[in-house]
């Protein structure tokens, strides 16, 4: 920790002059954020309901909106802990209350609908990010579940105390479904590496996992409490009836349908959705709508590309906006919804945007950028791909063009596994194929094209919950002709991730692992130096040659270049305020991304001062 310190202090030491204030803000965005969960509970009067809502805005600060179903009205109230940018877990407690558990540092609130205030009632486990599902027991405590420990932790609003009651599983990282039956027991759905069901029982405090070992594969397990009462489980498609200890497979036909969380105390079922508030009697199909005019907050950008008429595009974070430059209005207003997720990758071919997505309509995505957004029928643009060969979970941090005019992807794994593929994209002939574990365990997460090969650069970590096998990141040289790992080596010994990978004009190959720079001879096949940077670690995929041979890339702190000429790494401008993603660079300008805005950095005539 202190040789961090140091390092950021010679950092910061090191920004040239030339650097300061030069960068400018080219717009921000504003959306609805991903909602993450609701719930109808007590509203400010006797007997008044409301919908409650939580919506997410990474690296800004979580809304939690109630809604009138009566007239659609809506409320915002403040968020008493800024940094908390989340909210997943949300129930009605016994008390009026309602209680929401949060993210990235698991914070537990409390919503008091009559007094109009929402309370931070601390962190229930210190050493947890999110509380991912609540309820209350049947004992009046409010209950959560967590990650990345797996554990359970009870709030009592009688004594207003918090408790952490220990891990739910010994290894998982993934607790993220809880029901609470009427007898005293609390069940949770475990994952990702192995699916399991944890039964807890109130009184005893007692714990077991009970899912039967054939059903424990890499999933996580789901657990509710259905419409007539009773709890019940599913992993994949396979469906349990919960109770005491027991878990008791049963057909998904004998599965009752999880309790809905929008009912109304006289059956109507309340919506909110496309600026309207619904509300519908499922019995008589009656339905009242409301305009609903809440608007959303910043919504975080994830990662920028210009399109090859020069149009400088986006994506936002959960859910995926694909936003375009608008220079006139200094904005990045949102053109069409692409899912859940965020874009991970952008490159332009021809007169085609190509995406590469997390959890979005599509794992991969071909924007045509002569023709309007359109997600509709035969002429949906973009045009959605992959869907039965790459998974939607996979994290596609690494997108090239190839050398045999392919372009290819790298990506960590799903939830829970090892292995990241490299994926081969034909984008004229329309047809994706993928190579899993080109390196044992790894996935692949940089890519450059050397000659008739392909670089490529692996982490040793895998999908969320994952545990790695392998000790040191790779690189390797891959034959596309002969779709065939020609060679790989550890370039930097005890370097867990090499996040980034360019092809100088020399023909030697630049890479990065954490705090070193190493240098890539191709054609010898070996690491010719190795070099401390001045930083801890550059932002993925964001590093690109300017005009004049000179590469450029991203930290958090700012821009910095590397000299191929003497093989240095200096500082070129710091960045006004904090890097959160990229990366883009065009003519004479580097372009990033600072939570909701997006800015542009001139590149400097001269390098700044050496570290």
């Amino acid at each position: 920790m202190r040789r961090f310190a140091m390092l950021l202090a010679l950092a910061a030491a090191s920004f040239p002059a030339q650097g300061q204030g030069t960068c400018e803000e080219l717009g921000r965005h504003r959306g609805l954020g991903s909602l993450s969960t609701s719930t109808v509970a007590p509203g400010p009067a006797a007997a008044s309901e409301r919908l409650y809502l939580s919506y997410l805005y990474v690296n800004h600060t979580l809304d939690i909106v109630a809604v009138d179903p009566a007239t659609g009205e809506h409320r915002v109230f403040p968020n008493p802990v800024p940094d908390e940018y989340g909210a997943h877990g949300m129930t009605a407690g016994p008390d009026g209350n309602v209680y929401i558990g949060t993210l990235p540092h698991a914070h537990l609130l409390k919503l008091d609908p009559k007094a109009g205030t929402l309370e931070d009632l601390g962190r229930p486990a210190p050493t947890e990010q999110y509380i991912w599902e609540l309820t209350t027991g049947s004992d009046g405590n409010v209950y959560g579940v967590t990650y990345p420990e797996a554990r359970l932790v009870r709030y009592d609003p009688v004594r207003k105390t918090s408790e952490d009651l220990g891990r739910m599983d010994p290894l998982e990282q993934y607790a993220r479904w809880i029901a609470a039956s009427d007898d005293g027991f609390l069940y949770i759905g475990i994952g990702t590496v192995k699916a399991n069901i944890a039964a807890y029982e109130i009184a005893t405090g007692r714990s077991r996992r009970i899912l039967p070992e054939a059903y424990q594969t890499p999933a996580l397990a789901r657990v509710y409490r259905g419409e007539d009462g009773r709890v019940y489980g599913r992993v994949g498609a396979a469906h349990f009836r919960l109770g005491g200890w027991e878990t008791t497979p049963i057909p998904a036909s004998e599965a009752a349908p999880p309790r809905a969380r929008n009912r109304l105390r006289d059956g109507r079922l309340v919506h909110v959705e496309h600026g309207k508030v619904r509300v519908a009697d499922p019995r008589t199909r009656d339905a009242v709508e409301h305009p609903y005019s809440y608007a959303g907050n910043e919504l975080a950008l994830f990662r920028i590309g210009f399109a090859s008429n020069g149009v400088l595009y986006g994506s936002s974070v959960l859910p995926i906006y694909l936003v375009r430059w608008d220079e006139r209005t200094r904005t990045f207003p949102a053109i069409g919804a692409l899912g859940g997720g965020e874009v991970y990758s952008f490159l332009a071919k021809d007169h085609y945007l190509l995406m590469a997505a997390y959890s979005a309509a599509a794992p991969l995505m071909q924007f045509d950028t002569r023709r309007p957004f359109s997600r509709g029928g035969g002429e949906a643009n973009p045009r959605l791909l992959a869907a039965d060969i790459v998974p939607g979970d996979w994290r596609p941090e690494a997108f090239i063009h190839g050398p045999d005019g392919k372009v290819y992807l790298g990506a960590v794994s799903s939830y829970g596994k090892l292995g990241g593929p490299l994926v081969e994209w034909d984008v004229d002939a329309g047809v994706v194929n993928r190579f899993d574990h080109v390196v044992d365990d790894q996935s692949v997460i940089s890519l450059a094209a050397w000659k008739g090969l392909i670089v490529g650069g692996t982490t040793v970590r895998g999908g969320g919950g994952s545990r790695p096998t392998a000790k040191e990141a790779k690189l390797f040289l891959w034959d596309p002709a002969a779709r065939r790992k020609l060679f790989e080596t550890v370039p930097v010994p005890g370097a867990s991730a090499i996040n980034n990978l360019i092809v100088a004009a020399s023909g030697m190959v630049y890479g990065m692992a954490g705090e070193t720079l190493f240098v890539f001879d191709p054609a010898r096949r070996e690491v010719v130096e190795r070099t401390q940077m001045p930083f801890r670690a550059a932002i993925y995929n964001a590093v690109a040659a300017g005009p004049d041979g000179r590469i450029w890339g991203l930290t958090r702190e700012g821009v910095f270049v590397i000299h191929p000429e003497t093989r240095q790494v200096t500082w070129a401008a710091k960045a006004p305020r904090p890097i959160t993603g990229g990366f883009a660079l065009r003519g004479n300008a580097v372009y990033f991304i600072s939570g909701a805005s997006v800015w542009r950095c001139p590149l400097p005539a001269a390098a700044g001062e050496s570290p």
